[in-house]
């Protein structure tokens, strides 16, 4: 892969990788066999946000660094400009803002930064909003 990180970098990502589960690393393994990413950032894009859910292209990215966005759960996709919320697919087309974001904030089982645990996907109240 291009796009190598620094030394400080990859002493950093050493660290973050040695710290995780077992299950995870293998996951990640299996991951990096799978993909066709020629960088890192391609690499992480396709494990971190997925492929776009309009059009199907895995050539996406979050807006983590994307002027007037600077979100890391709003997935971008290069090569239609479709916009979603990478934690639970919904579309981003009205607003920047996801309503899941809110359900979750005020959800009696998550904590105080909307985090409950449970799978996005898998949530029945998040299942029947409209998008």
């Amino acid at each position: 892969m291009e796009n190598r990180p620094e030394m400080g970098e990859n002493i950093d990502l050493f660290n973050r990788y040695v710290s995780l589960p077992e299950d995870i690393k293998i996951l990640l393994k299996k991951a990096r066999e799978k993909s066709s990413a020629v960088s890192r950032e391609q690499f992480l894009a396709e494990v971190m946000t997925g492929k776009c859910p309009e059009c199907g292209s895995s050539e996406t990215k979050n807006c983590e660094k994307a002027e007037g966005i600077e979100d890391f759960t709003v997935g971008l996709c290069v090569r239609c400009g479709f916009l979603w919320c990478s934690e639970c697919g919904k579309p981003l087309s009205k607003t920047l803002h996801c309503i899941h974001w809110d359900i979750c904030r005020k959800c009696e089982i998550s904590d105080e930064s909307g985090y409950c645990g449970n799978d996005l996907l898998e949530c029945k109240k998040l299942r029947d909003v409209p998008e």
